[in-house]
Order: C-alpha cells, then sequence, then structure tokens
C-alpha cells in the first residue's frame, strides 16, 4: 500500500531522477501547481502534460508557499495528502514538494526536457519568466497550454460548496420572517 511513497521525490533527489531517466532515454516533462482539490480539470491537464513526453514529474506547491501567493486560508489540504493524491492518478510518475512560490529552482534541479504550464493572464508574458529561461537555457522546451475546462476549478468548487451551505443557514433563518421588513 505505501508503493505511492517511492514516487514522492525530495527536492534534493531531483537532479539524481533526471540524470537515471535520462540515461533510460527517457523525455522528462514537468509541471507544477497547488491541486488542492483534484477536479476532472486537473486529471485532463495533467493526461495532456504527459503526451509531451515519458515521464511526468509534478511539482506540488508546499503549504507555506501557497499561503504566501493566496493568503492565510489557502490550501485546503495539506502538502503531504496533495503529494500523495497525484501519485494515484495513471498519468503522473513522481511527485516533488516545491518549497518556494516558483517552481523555478526544481527546474534547475530537475532539467525537463519539456516544462508545461497553464494558459493564465500571467503567462502572457511567459518569456521573460525565470522558469521560461532557466528551461531553455539548458535545451528544453516551454508548452503553454489552455485549461482544461474552463467549467470547473477549485475556486468554484469551494464557492458552490460554502454558497450551498450559507444558503441553507439563511433559508432556516428566513423562515422564522414570515412578513417583509415594512418602514414603519
Amino acid at each position: 500500500m505505501k508503493n505511492w511513497k517511492k514516487r514522492l521525490i525530495a527536492q534534493s533527489d531531483l537532479m539524481t531522477l533526471s540524470e537515471k531517466l535520462k540515461d533510460q532515454d527517457k523525455k522528462i516533462v514537468f509541471t507544477a501547481g497547488s491541486w488542492d482539490l483534484i477536479h476532472a480539470g486537473q486529471c485532463r491537464y495533467l493526461e495532456h502534460a504527459k503526451s509531451f513526453g515519458d515521464i511526468l514529474v509534478v511539482g506540488v506547491s508546499s503549504n507555506s508557499a501557497i499561503g504566501r501567493v493566496k493568503g492565510p486560508n489557502k490550501p485546503i489540504l495539506d502538502e503531504k495528502i496533495r503529494a500523495e493524491m497525484l501519485t494515484f492518478l495513471r498519468a503522473v510518475d513522481f511527485v516533488t514538494i516545491l518549497p518556494e512560490p516558483s517552481c523555478q529552482p526544481s527546474l534547475g534541479l530537475l532539467k525537463p526536457d519539456v516544462y508545461v504550464t497553464v494558459k493564465e493572464d500571467w503567462t502572457g508574458a511567459y518569456k521573460e519568466s525565470r522558469e521560461y529561461k532557466t528551461v531553455t537555457k539548458y535545451g528544453g522546451s516551454v508548452e503553454v497550454v489552455d485549461r482544461q475546462s474552463t467549467s470547473v476549478s477549485t475556486t468554484q468548487i469551494l464557492q458552490r460548496a460554502v454558497g450551498g451551505h450559507l444558503n441553507d443557514i439563511l433559508k432556516d433563518f428566513m423562515q422564522y420572517r414570515k412578513d417583509p421588513i415594512k418602514e414603519k
């Protein structure tokens, strides 16, 4: 049952993993994210990312990295839980926890053949990013791909869950009000 732990790679072992895989003539693909509440769009994205090579390594932003970027209420799930969940997806070969908000240090250690990222507003000038410069400097390529689902996101899932709960609370409250408030 603990086989998933063999697929969890420490940052300090990324260079060794890269050398081992390249000795086997494997094309390495890397992508990263928070992976807080896995949904179909993310699974499609990982399948798509894997199609660029033989081995997919996925970076999981650490709790502290996410907190620095998204605020104190994120992530919902602990980094170890998010990392373990990813190891059960067929497209994912290895997972590493990223200590920094940027995956640039991990790219420098792993040196993937392909770095895959989602087309977002911030990737409009992706060629100016540290990630792009790191990957292209050693001869790798960067693939910017569309979101694989525009109808679902972690934020939308949370909003629906919280909104539904809030709706239930307000519904209970509203049953005690038979008449709308009237001016006197």
